[in-house]
C-alpha cells in the first residue's frame, strides 16, 4: 500500500516509476505493497477506518470489471472516497488508470479530474491471484447521466399532474405514483407536502406549477453541466496536439471495417430480419451508398489529440461550484504513444458523447426535444472551443453507433411479438439524417481547356487526360473539356462533356484554340451563353503555352465571371541549359528558344486567379515568369494570382514482382524519351558500364524510348562503345501502356537520371508500382521527395540522388556525376531487401497522392481564397510560405556564396552580398518609408524598448506598427558593418532555412535594403512578426505572477521549452554522420582557455566564491581533450542554431507552433557547399546554460527550472536527437565562463555565476 499525503489539495499519487507504468505483467503488480483484505488497504491509505459499500447499479462494474465501492465514515454519510479494485485480468489497467492522471497533471490549464490518493494490493476473492487497488477522492456533484435520469423522472411527474388537472379519475393513480417513488423523484418533499395542507383541489391545482418550476431548474442545470462537460473535454482534446499516423489510420481503418462489416452482414445473413422490419433490398442499398459516402467524405487526415477514451455521461460529474470532474479516464494512456504524444481522435470522444446522450434519453424518460437541447447545447460549445474537429470523421462516429442502434431495433422487433414499425423508422430516418447523403452538393463547373488529351500524345495531353477524369469523378464538379482532336470522344473522358473542334492543316492545336476564342463565339461551338444571372462555368484551366492564351482569352471575352487557372508544365530556361539542342541546333538558337517560351508564360501568368505549378520546381517556376511578367507594371497595384503546388496522380498496382536472388542480373531501366538530351541518357551508359566492370557483377541497362528510326544506330554505337553484347539495351518508344508496365514490373531499379526534369511522373507511375526508384535532385519529383513534411526524410533521401553539384559536368566515365549514380544504383543492387522494402513503404505513402487526390486539391485551392497552397496527402491543402521578393532571393543567394566553412566570409563576398541590396535613405523617416512601401501600407517604427534591445550582438532593432489597425505587423532588425556578425551572415542563414529546411519555422523576410546608421554602413532585414512569446518573455512574466496566474505561465512555459527542444531535434536532424566537426570546435578549444586566462586577474575576488583558477584550468584542458577523444570516437555534424537562448524561440500557446529568431549564427555551422559542419552540443548546451541563467534573473525557483530542463532533455533524446556528455559540457562550460568574466568586470552576481560555472561541469549526471 502507498498513502498519500492527507492534504485536503490535489496531490499526484506515489506511483510507481514511469518506465514500469507501461508494463501489464504480474511484477508491476507485486511491486504494490500486499494487505490481507481490501478494507485493511483501504483503512491505511485513509488512515481511519470507514465501512466500504459495493455499488451494485447496473453497469457499476463499468467496461473494466472493476468492481467499485464507496468507503464511508462514521461521521458522515457522505463517501470520504472511491475505492476500485481491479481484478488478475486487468492489472495493467490500473497502470493505465495512473499513468492518464500524471499526463493530465502535466498538460497546461490542467482538465480537472478525480484524483487517486492511494494505491495498493489484496487478493482477489475468488481466484486469491492479486489485485489492485486504488482509492480515489470522491467526485463532487452529480454524475450526468444521474442528472438526465433525474430530467426524466421529475418529467414524469409533471406530465402526470398536468393530467390530473384535466382528469379527475387520475388522481388516485398520481398519488399512488408519489406513494412508489418518493426515494427517487428528485424534489423537496416537505415543500410537496405543503402543497397538501391546502384542500384536495388546491394541491392538485398547485402541484404541475411547481414540478414545472423545477422541471426547467433540472433541465437547466442539465445544459450547464453539458455545456461545463464540453469545455472540460475540449481542453483535453486541444491541449496537446499531434500529426496523424500509423496508430489514428487504424483506429480509422477499425471503424471504417466496423460498418462495411455490418454493412455486409444487413446484406447477406441478417437480410430476412431487415425485410420484415421494413427495410427491404432498395434501402439496404440505400444504406451502403450512406456507408461508402460517410467513408469517403472522412477520408482526410485529421490532427490528433489526447483523449479520455470512455466519454460517456456516466464518467463526468457537475457540481455547480466547482464544475465538471472527470472518472474512469484510463483509456486516456492509450490515446498516447511510447513517447507520451497523442495519436488519439477527439472526433470519438465528442461525437460519442453527443450520439449517447440520445441513446439514454428514452431509458430515462427525457423527452426527445429536451434531449435534443441538451445535445445542441454540447456540440455548439465543444465546436467553439475545438473548431479544428474534423466534422467528417465525427459524422462516421456517429454513423457508426447509429447503425448500432438501427440493428437493435430491428433485432427488438423480430423478437417482440406486438412491436411497431415506428422505432425501426425512427432510427432509419435518424440514419439517412446523419450520413447526410441526400444533402444537396453544389457542384463547380469547370471548362478545361486542352491542345490535345490522351495517352501515346505527350506528357501534358496524358496529364490532362488523367485530371479531367479524376475532376469529373468529383461530386463537387462537372467538367466539360474543349480541345482539338478530332478523335477524342467521351468514351476516352466517361464523366465529362467532350467538346472538340475539327483540326485543321498547316495550323497548330495551340494556334487553333487561339484564333477559336479571339474571333469566334462560345455558342458556334455547343459551348454556352455567359448569363450574368447563373454563370456557365465557374473555373477556367489552361495548361502552359499550349492552351493558357486560349483559356485566357476565353474568360475574359466568353466568361469574365469565371476564374481562371493555369497550370505550368514546363521550365524552358532551366532546360535549355541542360539541354539547349532541344529547341535549336545551336546554342544561341535553343537560348532563343526557351526565352521566347518563358515570354510566352510572363505574359499570360499574370492574368491567373491561380497559377498551377506540376511539383515544387515548376511552381517556383510559375512565380518567377509571373514576378516577370509584372515588371512592367507598377508592383504595388498588381495582387497577382495565388499559387498551387500540385502532384500528379498515381495510379496503385500491387507488386508481383519475385525477390531478386543475389546471382539474378540487376535489370536497371530508364524510360522517357532517348532522343531528348535532358533525360541523362550517357549518364546512365556510363554509370552501368563502371559498374559493369567490377569483377563478379552482372547489371544491364535498358532504355526504353527511343525513336525506331534510331534504334538500330544508336544500338551499334553502345555496343561497340562498351564492348559488351547486350550491357545496353534500346528499345523503342511505346504507347500500349501494357508494355510499358511490364517493363516497369521487370525492372529492379527504375532511374531518372535527367539533368533537368520539371516534374518527372515518372516517379509518381514507378511508385505506384511499388518498384525502387532513384531521380535526380533537379526535379519536381526529387523536390518533392526531399520535403519531409509529405515523406519521411528516410524515404526521400533513399529515392532522391544528390547530383546538384555536378549540375552542368558533360557525360563521361570519369565525371563526377556518372560515379554519384553509379554509387546509388550499385547500392540498391547490393540491398535488394531494404530497396523493396523501401519501395513498398513509399507506394504506401503515394496511395495518398491519387489524381482524385490532385484533383480535389486543385478545385478547393482555386475556389477558396486560400492563399498560396500546397497540396499535401488525401488532397488536403497545406499553407505554403509567402513568395519572397526578387530582391531578397537575389540577396539570400549571393550570400549563400559567401560560406567558407569558417563562419567569417570574405571581406569581398560580404561588400558584394551589401551591394546587392536596395538604398535607403539614411534616416529613421527613409527606413520607416522603405518598410511601408514593402508592406504595402503605412506603418510607424518604434525601437524596442524591452530588455536586450540590441540582442548580444548590438544590432538595432524596431517594431513596425499598423497605425489604423494597431499591433506590430514587422520586425526590423539592423546589421551594422562593425558587428561581429552581419547581414550577410543573416541572409545565408535564412537560405538554408528557407529552401532546404521546410519543417523549421523561422520569420519571413519581407525586404532588404542598404543604409547609413549614425555613419556606419548597415544592412537592413525587415521580417514578419513571429508569433506567439518568447519563452524569455514567459520566464519574466512567471517570476511576476504567484498563484494560478503562475502555475498557467508555468505550463506555457515547459510546453514551449519542449516545443524548443523537438525545433532543435528537427535541425539537427541535417546531419552527417562520420565527418568530423573538430572545425566548428577549434574556436571554442580557444575560446575556453583564453577565458580562463582573463580571469586570472580576478584570482583574489574569485577565491572568496570557491573558485580555484589554477584548478579550473586544468578541468577545461581536461574536458577539451575528452571532448576531443569523443568526437574521433563519433565523429558526426549537424546545422545548429548556434545562439539557442530561449530569448529566439517563439512559442504559440494556440497552434503550438515554435518559431526560431534571429538564425545569423547557423550561418557559422554550414560549409562552403551549405552542407552541415557544426555540432548539436552547441545548441543543448547554450540552451540549458541560458535556461539556468535566465530563468534565475527573472525569478523562477530551483523546481521550475529543473522542470523545464528535463522536458527539453527528454523531449530532445525522445525525438532522436543525442549528443555527447563531454562535448556538451565544453561548450556549456564556454558560455558560463564569459558570464563569469562578465560578472567579475562589471561588479556583477559573481557568486551566482560561478555556481551555474560548477553546473554546467556537471551537466548531464543522472540523466
Amino acid at each position: 500500500m502507498i498513502p498519500l499525503s492527507p492534504s485536503k489539495h490535489r496531490h499526484q499519487p506515489q506511483i510507481l516509476p514511469i518506465d514500469k507504468l507501461n508494463t501489464t505483467d504480474e511484477p508491476c503488480l507485486t511491486a504494490l505493497p500486499e494487505m490481507n483484505s481490501l478494507s485493511e488497504v483501504v483503512n491505511t491509505i485513509l488512515n481511519q477506518a470507514v465501512t466500504l459499500q459495493r455499488l451494485q447499479a447496473s453497469g457499476a462494474e463499468g467496461r473494466s470489471g472493476c468492481s467499485i465501492y464507496f468507503a464511508r465514515s462514521d461521521q458522515s454519510e457522505v463517501p470520504i472516497a472511491v475505492v476500485k479494485v481491479y481484478p488478475p485480468q486487468r492489472q495493467g489497467d490500473l497502470f493505465d488508470e495512473l499513468a492518464s492522471y500524471k499526463k493530465i497533471l502535466s498538460l497546461p490549464n490542467t482538465p480537472s479530474a478525480v484524483a487517486p490518493i492511494g494505491v495498493g494490493r489484496t487478493r482477489d476473492e475468488e481466484s486469491g491471484a492479486p489485485a489492485g487497488v486504488v482509492v480515489y477522492q470522491p467526485a463532487k456533484g452529480k454524475a450526468i447521466n444521474t442528472m438526465i435520469r433525474d430530467v426524466g423522472r421529475i418529467t414524469a411527474f409533471r406530465d402526470l399532474a398536468r393530467n390530473v388537472v384535466i382528469d379527475y379519475e387520475a388522481r388516485d393513480g398520481l398519488l399512488q405514483f408519489i406513494e412508489d417513488n418518493r426515494e427517487n423523484i428528485p424534489v423537496d418533499w416537505r415543500e410537496v407536502d405543503g402543497l397538501k395542507g391546502r384542500c384536495v383541489d388546491g394541491f392538485f391545482a398547485a402541484l404541475p406549477a411547481f414540478l414545472e418550476t423545477r422541471y426547467e431548474k433540472l433541465l437547466e442545470d442539465l445544459l450547464c453541466a453539458v455545456r461545463a462537460m464540453a469545455s472540460v473535454l475540449a481542453k483535453l482534446h486541444t491541449a496537446e496536439r499531434g500529426q496523424w499516423n500509423d496508430a489514428s489510420e487504424k483506429t480509422m481503418e477499425k471503424m471504417r471495417t466496423r460498418v462495411r462489416g455490418w454493412m455486409e452482414e444487413i446484406q447477406s445473413s441478417a437480410t430476412v430480419e431487415y425485410d420484415n422490419a421494413g427495410i427491404g433490398p432498395d434501402r439496404r442499398q440505400e444504406m451502403h451508398k450512406m456507408v461508402e459516402h460517410v467513408i469517403y467524405e472522412a477520408r482526410h487526415p485529421t490532427s490528433t489529440s489526447l483523449t479520455h477514451g470512455d466519454a460517456s455521461s456516466g464518467n463526468f460529474f457537475w457540481d455547480p461550484a466547482i464544475g465538471v470532474t472527470m472518472i474512469d479516464y484510463g483509456g486516456l494512456h492509450w490515446s498516447m504513444d511510447v513517447a507520451g504524444k497523442p495519436i488519439g481522435l477527439a472526433e470519438i470522444d465528442a461525437a460519442g458523447f453527443y450520439e449517447r446522450l440520445r441513446k439514454y434519453a428514452p431509458a430515462f424518460g427525457v423527452k426527445p426535444e429536451d434531449i435534443g437541447s441538451v445535445q445542441e447545447a454540447f456540440w455548439d460549445t465543444y465546436t467553439q472551443l475545438n473548431p479544428e474537429l474534423n466534422l467528417s470523421v465525427a459524422r462516421l462516429v456517429r454513423l457508426r453507433i447509429q447503425m448500432s442502434r438501427l440493428w437493435s431495433a430491428v433485432d427488438k422487433f423480430n423478437r417482440t411479438p406486438d412491436a411497431s414499425h415506428a422505432a425501426v423508422e425512427t432510427e432509419y430516418e435518424r440514419l439517412c439524417s446523419i450520413s447526410g447523403i441526400h444533402e444537396t452538393v453544389p457542384k463547380f463547373k469547370v471548362l478545361m481547356v486542352a491542345n490535345a488529351s490522351g495517352r501515346g500524345k505527350g506528357g501534358i495531353p496524358l496529364l490532362n487526360r488523367e485530371l479531367v477524369n479524376a475532376m469529373a469523378s468529383l461530386k463537387n464538379a462537372s467538367v466539360t473539356l474543349f480541345l482539338v482532336d478530332d478523335a477524342i470522344t467521351n468514351e476516352h473522358h466517361p464523366n465529362a462533356k467532350v467538346i472538340s473542334i475539327p483540326c485543321a492543316s498547316g495550323h497548330s492545336a495551340s494556334e487553333l484554340l487561339y484564333y477559336v476564342a479571339k474571333v469566334h463565339q462560345p455558342q458556334g461551338f455547343g459551348l454556352p451563353e455567359q448569363n450574368e444571372i447563373s454563370p456557365p462555368f465557374d473555373l477556367i484551366v489552361g495548361h502552359s503555352r499550349y492552351s493558357s492564351a486560349a483559356a485566357a482569352i476565353i474568360r475574359d471575352r466568353w466568361y469574365p465571371t469565371a476564374k481562371l487557372a493555369l497550370i505550368t508544365h514546363t521550365s524552358p530556361l532551366r532546360k535549355s541549359d541542360a539541354a539547349w539542342t532541344w529547341y535549336g541546333g545551336s546554342r544561341q538558337k535553343g537560348y532563343e528558344e526557351a526565352a521566347r517560351l518563358a515570354l510566352l508564360d510572363e505574359k499570360i501568368l499574370p492574368k491567373a486567379d491561380l497559377a498551377i505549378g506540376v511539383g515544387p520546381v515548376l511552381t517556383n517556376e510559375a512565380r518567377e515568369r509571373e514576378w516577370m511578367g509584372q515588371l512592367s507594371r507598377p508592383r504595388s497595384i498588381v495582387s497577382g494570382p495565388r499559387f498551387h503546388e500540385m502532384i500528379p496522380g498515381v495510379h496503385i498496382e500491387e507488386s508481383i514482382k519475385r525477390q531478386r536472388q543475389p546471382d539474378d542480373v540487376f535489370r536497371v531501366l530508364l524510360a522517357g524519351r532517348a532522343d531528348d538530351p535532358a533525360k541523362g541518357v550517357d549518364d546512365a551508359i556510363y554509370a552501368v558500364w563502371q559498374l559493369a566492370m567490377a569483377p563478379r557483377a552482372s547489371i544491364t541497362l535498358d532504355i526504353l524510348g527511343v525513336p525506331a528510326e534510331e534504334l538500330q544506330e544508336r544500338q551499334k554505337h553502345v555496343d561497340q562503345m562498351t564492348g559488351i553484347k547486350g550491357l545496353v539495351q534500346f528499345h523503342p518508344f511505346s504507347n500500349d501502356q501494357t508494355v510499358v508496365r511490364r517493363s516497369y514490373q521487370a525492372a529492379d531499379l527504375v532511374v531518372m537520371p535527367s539533368t533537368h526534369e520539371g516534374f518527372g511522373m515518372i516517379f509518381t507511375e514507378v511508385a505506384g508500382m511499388g518498384v525502387p526508384i532513384l531521380v535526380t535532385e533537379d526535379s519536381g519529383a526529387g523536390q518533392f521527395a526531399l520535403d519531409s513534411s509529405r515523406i519521411p526524410a528516410r524515404l526521400g533521401n533513399a529515392v532522391v540522388v544528390m547530383d546538384e553539384s555536378a549540375y552542368g559536368i558533360p557525360a563521361s566515365a570519369q565525371s563526377n556525376r556518372v560515379a554519384i549514380w553509379a554509387d546509388r544504383i550499385d547500392w540498391i543492387r547490393r540491398n535488394p531487401v531494404q530497396a523493396m522494402q523501401n519501395a513498398t513503404e513509399l507506394q504506401d505513402i503515394m496511395r495518398a497522392y491519387s489524381w482524385e487526390h490532385a484533383a480535389e486539391a486543385l478545385l478547393d485551392a482555386a475556389m477558396h481564397d486560400a492563399g498560396d497552397t500546397v497540396q499535401t496527402a488525401n488532397g488536403t491543402l497545406s499553407p505554403r510560405l509567402s513568395p519572397l521578393a526578387p530582391e531578397v532571393k537575389v540577396s539570400m543567394q549571393c550570400a549563400a556564396q559567401s560560406r567558407n566553412g569558417s563562419g567569417v566570409p570574405e571581406k569581398t563576398k560580404a561588400t558584394a552580398v551589401l551591394q546587392t541590396l536596395p538604398r535607403i535613405g539614411h534616416c529613421k523617416h527613409a527606413l520607416e518609408h522603405f518598410v511601408s512601401k514593402a508592406l504595402g501600407h503605412h506603418v510607424d517604427l518604434k525601437p524596442l524598448t524591452d530588455s536586450h534591445v540590441k540582442g548580444f550582438s548590438g544590432a538595432p532593432v524596431f517594431i513596425a506598427h499598423h497605425p489604423k489597425q494597431g499591433g506590430e505587423v514587422a520586425v526590423v532588425k539592423l546589421f551594422l558593418q562593425s558587428l561581429d556578425n552581419g547581414i550577410t551572415e543573416e541572409l545565408s542563414s535564412l537560405e538554408w532555412l528557407l529552401h532546404r529546411a521546410k519543417d523549421i519555422n523561422t520569420p519571413t523576410p519581407i525586404a532588404v535594403g542598404q543604409m547609413s546608421w549614425n555613419g556606419k554602413p548597415a544592412g537592413v532585414v525587415a521580417y514578419k512578426v513571429a508569433q506567439g512569446a518568447s519563452l524569455y518573455q514567459l520566464m519574466m512574466q512567471l517570476g511576476k505572477k504567484c498563484g494560478k496566474e503562475r502555475a498557467e505561465i508555468f505550463a506555457i512555459l515547459k510546453s514551449g521549452s519542449q516545443a524548443a527542444a523537438t525545433t532543435l531535434t528537427k535541425l539537427h536532424s541535417y546531419a552527417i554522420q562520420g565527418r568530423s566537426s573538430e572545425g566548428y570546435l577549434a574556436w571554442y578549444y580557444s575560446a575556453a582557455p583564453q577565458r580562463v586566462d582573463r580571469l586570472e586577474s580576478f584570482t583574489s575576488i574569485l577565491e572568496h566564491t570557491g573558485l580555484d583558477v589554477y584548478q579550473l584550468r586544468q578541468q577545461v584542458n581536461k574536458l577539451i581533450a575528452r571532448c576531443q577523444q569523443e568526437i574521433r570516437q563519433n565523429p558526426r555534424t549537424a546545422v545548429v542554431h548556434g545562439d539557442a537562448h530561449p530569448g529566439n524561440f517563439f512559442f504559440d500557446r494556440n497552434t503550438k507552433r515554435t518559431t526560431i529568431i534571429d538564425v545569423t549564427t547557423l550561418h557559422c555551422s554550414l560549409d562552403a557547399e551549405g552542407n552541415p559542419a557544426g555540432t548539436p552540443e552547441r545548441d543543448v548546451g547554450h540552451f540549458l546554460h541560458m535556461l539556468r541563467r535566465t530563468g534565475e534573473q527573472s525569478g523562477m525557483t530551483e523546481d521550475e527550472m529543473e522542470q523545464c530542463a528535463r522536458v527539453f532533455v527528454d523531449t530532445y533524446y525522445n525525438g532522436g536527437g543525442s549528443v555527447g556528455i563531454q562535448t556538451l559540457r565544453l561548450l556549456a562550460v564556454c558560455s558560463a565562463l564569459s558570464f563569469v568574466g562578465n560578472a567579475v568586470q562589471k561588479n556583477g552576481n559573481v557568486l551566482k555565476e560561478v555556481k551555474i560555472l560548477g553546473e554546467m561541469f556537471a551537466l548531464g549526471n543522472g540523466s
